[in-house]
């Protein structure tokens, strides 16, 4: 039997005290509230909303209730549109003639930890004076902001020969085309980071011929259409870890004290990002094994770890996980993660894992 590959998990804390569930939100500024100055000006996104700005030569607009000009909220250039929240939004061509396209983009909080799962939303709304309406939206992540000189489409080889580490385009799921020119649209899509991503560029990655485009014109009219859209309350919130089944994990921050089985107050938000994570995935089950250094008697590292395995079991089934899907075991010290006798290896050792694993059927 092949041992199975031991991963180490470092797991994303938040503020403790927060409920489960509840994470911030890293994109900055996302409801594009805070502005450096109250626009006037059209194709003012750069210079006036705080943190956004354009990736390419495309001109985004920045739309705010303070503006007394064709750049106020609800009323403007495009149309009659309430904010999704607050009182600002930004407005951007996803479709228009000869592949014209526009961008925004804006740092994240900080970089995204590799491994682990993000959701990123949005609220969208086509413009009153839209030809048409378009489905594809997606998103980008990169390692430093892009400055990209075109005003075309963003494609993927203009984003493979960028300087800076990009992620590949992904499409936001949809059943239909963005054409609600009233209400807003939810757009939202789960994806694994690498661990590279600190700047998000939103908006349509495709070429006319690409996109998929209704047009809403006299079908006699021959001239290609526009598709403007409204933006608004972008969110890029943490999931959790990408727990792979029959795989071992060693749980972050839950190494003990020395001849200690209780908890360390940093061990329970890792514990937490377990239990969503199971709570999420009602087929799997876990088994918690404990481990203890090499000091000791073997009798008594015995009984140690199974304290320490099941201090972290009950820990779980105290959060709401049904006892039935748990089992937990101590193996004292005989798996060491290092065998090296310093206190840094003892340190490591005393640990707990965990591996999830799918329910077999008892009556296939």
């Amino acid at each position: 039997m092949q041992p199975r590959p031991i991963h180490t998990l470092f797991l994303h804390l938040f503020l403790m005290g927060f409920s489960i569930g509840f994470s911030q939100n890293l994109v900055q500024n996302g409801g594009f509230e805070d502005f450096v100055s109250c626009p006037v000006k059209m194709s003012n996104l750069n210079k006036d909303a705080e943190h956004w700005s354009a990736p390419t030569l495309g001109t985004t607009d920045y739309f705010n209730e303070c503006s007394r000009t064709k750049l106020g909220v609800p009323m403007n250039f495009k149309g009659r549109q309430e904010p999704y929240e607050g009182a600002a939004y930004a407005g951007l061509y996803l479709f228009a003639p000869r592949d014209y396209r526009e961008y925004i983009q804006v740092p994240l909080t900080e970089t995204l930890e590799k491994g682990s799962r993000y959701r990123l939303t949005l609220f969208i709304s086509l413009s009153e004076k839209s030809d048409g309406a378009v489905m594809d939206m997606g998103a980008v992540f990169s390692e430093k902001p892009l400055s990209v000189h075109t005003k075309r489409e963003l494609s993927q080889r203009e984003l493979m020969e960028a300087t800076a580490q990009t992620t590949h385009i992904k499409q936001f799921p949809v059943a239909g085309y963005y054409q609600d020119k009233q209400d807003w649209m939810e757009l939202s899509f789960d994806m694994v980071s690498k661990g590279f991503e600190s700047y998000l560029i939103l908006g349509n990655f495709k070429s006319n011929a690409g996109t998929s485009y209704l047009d809403g014109q006299n079908p006699s009219t021959k001239e290609e259409g526009y598709a403007y859209y409204y933006l608004d309350d972008i969110s890029l919130t943490y999931l959790g870890p990408e727990y792979k089944t029959d795989e071992v994990y060693v749980l972050d921050h839950v190494n003990f004290n020395f001849d200690r089985f209780d908890l360390q107050p940093k061990a329970e938000q890792s514990l937490r990002d377990v239990y969503e994570h199971l709570r999420r995935n009602p087929n799997l089950k876990v088994a918690i094994n404990g481990h203890t250094d090499d000091l000791g008697s073997d009798d008594y590292n015995d009984i140690l770890s199974r304290e320490r395995a099941s201090s972290v079991a009950q820990y779980l089934i105290d959060l709401g996980l049904d006892k039935n899907r748990i089992t937990s075991k101590g193996y004292g010290d005989s798996k060491p993660l290092d065998t090296t006798l310093t206190e840094e290896a003892r340190r490591k050792n005393r640990r707990v894992e965990f591996v999830m694993t799918k329910f077999e059927d008892e009556n296939p």
